[in-house]
């Protein structure tokens, strides 16, 4: 009699989780935003776990999700950042006549992308190779930075 009844909560328990977690949109978004993310698709990931922390701001997965998929958006801003930059100091630097103020404009995108590089914030989670691209892309500014404004002694 108990194994009976232990069996028909057991069930029961069973069948309520597998509703609540399929029939719940806040779940069904966040397995969306995460299935996104691991995809590399971290701006709609982004969004549908956004929509699913909006829905359940219980839901763990979303929240996780949300954070990470944030992370590697930034990650994602910073390369397209850096491609912008880098264009236009190949730019300036083809021209005919590359003047002080070239200089100045090629200092300053160095700058920002250094200083953007600083503040990004990579967890364990986040793709290795994306943060590699925006190491690289961060050296190479760096680099150009070293090469047109020398450290004076």
């Amino acid at each position: 009699m108990f194994k009976k009844l232990f069996s028909a909560i057991l069930i029961f328990v069973i069948v309520i989780v597998l509703f609540f977690f399929g029939f719940s949109q806040s779940y069904k978004l966040s397995l969306e935003a995460r299935v996104k993310y691991f995809m590399g698709e971290y701006k709609e990931a982004r969004v549908l776990a956004k929509e699913a922390f909006d829905l359940d701001p219980y839901n763990k997965m979303a929240f996780s999700i949300l954070a990470q998929s944030k992370i590697s958006a930034k990650l994602l801003d910073y390369i397209e950042d850096s491609k912008r930059y880098l264009k236009k100091i190949e730019e300036l630097s083809l021209k005919g006549n590359f003047s002080e103020a070239d200089r100045i404009k090629i200092k300053f995108y160095c700058e920002i992308m250094i200083e953007k590089y600083k503040k990004l914030s990579p967890t364990v989670m986040t793709d290795k190779e994306l943060y590699e691209n925006c190491t690289k892309a961060y050296l190479e500014f760096k680099k150009i930075y070293e090469e047109l404004f020398p450290k004076k002694n």
